[in-house]
């Protein structure tokens, strides 16, 4: 692994820890599971952030760990539903958005989450994703197949890494530096593969902490039965903290239902 993978990001030394907002769907109608926040309610949330002082900033911008009140707002999974929301919100609010595509489901469904059984989320296809790069959002890897990358062999990890990143940059051409891990699961062995594929700043979903390394930095989940309340406590620690982390960690635990359908699935496909 690098050497620029263990320094810190700053917070240390600021005092400040990084505020980056980690959402996943933002889309109408009903969705199952816990991750979607509707448009609606995301534009309130929105509005109550900048009532309560707080600016949006990029993820790489410097006043994230110099001001208690600069946020960053990213989104995993890249579903096409983006393409309609974040344009008007980019410019009635100012947000930057970093969004984390899988490059293999471009232009597909959401086939690797069990929920597209009951309601098909489809992901934006290269199309989309230019024209919200147009609009002012930023792009980072979220692997090729939203697979776990913890537990894969060498060469299969190295695979989700390189041609997920290679696949953004001919679609945008220009360098892909970021990655959010699927599931927010990592370990050394996919720190050290994300170092060498030429990754610069990875995301998982655990709470910032101050000795999180650019490879390593955390976020705040927004899940659906988020509130003003529970979201101002998740920003400003203090009396609940400590009841959000939970609830945001058990919340993330249940991602390990899709893991493992995945997994069963792709021993049924392999013994076909």
């Amino acid at each position: 692994m690098s050497s620029g993978s263990n320094q810190k990001i700053g917070a240390e030394a600021s005092g400040v820890i990084p505020r980056i907002l980690a959402f996943h769907k933002v889309a109408e109608g009903f969705s199952f599971g816990a991750t979607n926040f509707s448009p609606r309610r995301f534009k309130r949330l929105l509005g109550f952030l900048l009532a309560q002082g707080y600016r949006f900033s990029d993820v790489a911008g410097g006043e994230l760990t110099e001001s208690d009140r600069a946020c960053a707002l990213t989104f995993d999974d890249g579903y096409a539903h983006l393409v309609q929301v974040l344009p008007e919100c980019i410019e009635a609010y100012g947000i930057r958005p970093l969004i984390f595509v899988p490059t293999g489901l471009i232009g597909r469904s959401n086939s690797w989450d069990y929920s597209h059984v009951f309601v098909k989320s489809p992901h934006m296809t290269a199309s989309d994703i230019r024209t919200l790069a147009g609009a002012g959002c930023e792009f980072g890897s979220h692997g090729v197949h939203h697979i776990s990358l913890t537990g894969l062999s060498p060469r299969r990890l190295r695979l989700e890494l390189t041609d997920s990143k290679q696949r953004l940059q001919d679609i945008l051409g220009i360098t892909v530096e970021t990655i959010s891990y699927p599931f927010g699961r990592t370990n050394p062995e996919v720190l050290e593969a994300a170092a060498e594929a030429g990754y610069k700043r990875g995301f998982t979903m655990d709470f910032p902490t101050p000795t999180d390394s650019p490879l390593t930095t955390g976020r705040l989940p927004v899940y659906g039965y988020d509130t003003a309340l529970s979201l101002r406590r998740k920003l400003q620690p203090g009396r609940g903290y400590a009841l959000e982390k939970l609830k945001a960690r058990v919340t993330n635990g249940l991602a390990g239902g899709t893991i493992l359908w995945q997994r069963v699935c792709r021993r049924r496909h392999d013994s076909n």
